[in-house]
């Protein structure tokens, strides 16, 4: 009864933090009150887990003197019967005893109330909610005085205690994402999309953006017939407007209020539909370059290095794109950023992002370096000189870069010589 109390305790927690917050809140709308307690648990998670995290404790210890106390002692009797000396039997007893205490805490105090709880956590959140709020009520004093007793200790220290220190982790959230999506309790693709959202979230605009060397521009006093070009050559919906230089864009243009100047150009000119530019510094966060974008009601912002020239662009879709894979219109054909050439050779084009090739050929490759793709790998392997063709690095993990084509200025295609994998991981 002791493990199993222990158990309640430990599908209790996963099963409460693991409830989605609108399904809750639909639920205490329609009056549920085991919902509204649950819902009071989750807004006060101090004192939620600190009760989990006591009564685990607690029920823990008691089951270990108990069985150390009344079941060793009955079983060390049992073993001298059988002809083992005093000594030996109680040894032997106890043995056991923590043997057998310890495989049916982790079986039926842990496991199985963790598996139950993730197959069923509404069910089981809705069930524990309120004797679980009622009990947490009254551990108050208990928690306040656990609180202060370690406060005291790591005041020598220079540091505090507080219960929130038990919260999951963003890797432990990530394998617990990856975990559901392998054993099919989460879609597949919904898992891929969760982990690529806590990947974006180190990710800077530098990394994401068009480079500036891709950007398709218009200039400022361009004549109807080269608008008509652009827009029939290019087919972009948005595009950024300069004069003189790329470095000094006055504004972006949408394609759709280009189509009277490129054939009603006595009706209207192209200062007419010019718009503001937004500006986003190159080291920006994604995810707030994103809620930027949003606030402002904007699909398309201008990246700009730390002296002010322009480094590239970046648009929503870049940002969704990050998310849920590339989004291609009707007339748009992928671009193969990764060839196979084979089990351990493939093509890689070195504009490619390191961690899209991480991603397709299931490397290791280090993205928190200076450059992002493998044009800038390729280079930094180098020395800082552009490598000519037929050059080969060797790169961590035993994989080996060899420089297909390059030029003067930039790495055109890179082939990967992938390292051997073991016989058995095949």
């Amino acid at each position: 009864m002791l493990v199993l109390g222990n158990g309640i305790f430990a599908g209790a927690e996963l099963a409460v933090l693991s409830m989605r917050r609108t399904r809750l809140r639909e639920l205490s709308d329609e009056g549920s009150g085991s919902a509204k307690a649950v819902e009071k648990l989750r807004g006060n998670p101090e004192r939620f887990l600190a009760t989990v995290q006591i009564g685990i404790t607690v029920i823990g210890a008691t089951a270990a003197a108990f069985g150390g106390a009344s079941m060793a002692s009955r079983l060390a009797g049992v073993l001298a019967k059988l002809g083992l000396p005093e000594q030996q039997a109680d040894d032997v007893a106890l043995a056991a005893v923590v043997a057998f205490v310890s495989y049916l805490s982790l079986v039926l105090g842990e496991l199985v109330p963790k598996s139950l709880a993730l197959r069923a956590g509404e069910r089981y959140a809705l069930l524990i909610g309120r004797p679980l709020y009622g009990l947490s009520w009254l551990m108050r004093p208990v928690v306040w005085f656990l609180t202060a007793s370690s406060n005291v200790v790591l005041r020598l220290f220079g540091d505090r205690t507080n219960f929130t220190e038990g919260r999951l982790s963003a890797e432990e959230l990530l394998q617990l994402v990856e975990e559901a999506a392998k054993q099919g309790t989460l879609d597949p693709r919904a898992g891929e999309i969760a982990s690529r959202a806590f990947e974006m979230g180190e990710l800077t605009l530098a990394e994401l953006m068009v480079p500036r060397e891709h950007i398709i521009a218009l200039r400022r006093h361009a004549s109807a017939e080269e608008i008509r070009r652009v827009l029939l050559e290019h087919g972009h919906s948005r595009m950024p407007v300069y004069e003189d230089t790329v470095d000094n864009i006055v504004g972006y243009v949408i394609a759709k209020d280009l189509l009277g100047v490129a054939w009603e150009g006595h009706l209207i000119v192209l200062e007419d539909v010019l718009r503001p530019p937004l500006f986003l510094v190159e080291s920006m966060r994604a995810m707030d370059a994103l809620k930027e974008l949003q606030k402002r009601r904007m699909q398309l912002a201008v990246v700009v290095d730390e002296h002010g020239g322009v480094a590239g662009l970046v648009t929503v879709e870049d940002l969704v794109e990050e998310l849920v894979g590339d989004i291609l219109s009707e007339s748009e054909t992928p671009e193969e950023l990764v060839t196979r050439e084979g089990p351990g050779t493939a093509v890689v084009q070195g504009s490619a992002a390191l961690r899209d090739v991480n991603r397709e050929l299931g490397l290791e490759l280090d993205e928190d370096q200076d450059y992002s793709t493998v044009a800038g790998l390729c280079i930094a392997l180098a020395g800082g000189a552009i490598p000519e063709p037929g050059k080969r690095f060797q790169a961590e993990g035993g994989l080996v870069l060899e420089v297909m084509d390059s030029s003067p200025r930039r790495v055109r295609t890179v082939r990967f010589h992938l390292p051997e994998q073991p016989q058995a991981e095949a």
